[in-house]
């Protein structure tokens, strides 16, 4: 009986331990907001910048490599739309 128990309180302890962590990275990536009442805002704004920046790159790369004029501005209409989000979230916000 007196094993079972020590068994028991240290599969408890080891358990606590190994949520702690997960727990602190759910915190902070999906975090109630107070403003838009909505848990998964942050994770579109990161999204939004990866995305942005992924844009970027693609301009880049498609001017280093002498894209069509055409394509170019849709490049730059991506961006052009990413970062109007970003804008309109911040404003928002505020």
């Amino acid at each position: 009986m007196n094993r079972k128990f020590k068994t028991f309180i240290l599969g408890t302890f080891l358990a606590g331990v190994l949520i702690t962590p997960a727990s602190a990275w759910a915190r902070d990536y999906w975090h109630w907001s107070r403003d838009n009442n909505r848990w998964d805002r942050r994770a579109d704004l990161r999204s939004d910048y990866r995305d942005l920046e992924e844009a970027r790159r693609q301009l880049e790369y498609d001017r280093r490599h002498h894209a069509i004029r055409k394509k170019l501005a849709q490049d730059e209409e991506r961006i052009r739309d990413i970062e109007r989000d970003i804008r309109a979230y911040r404003s928002a916000r505020r």
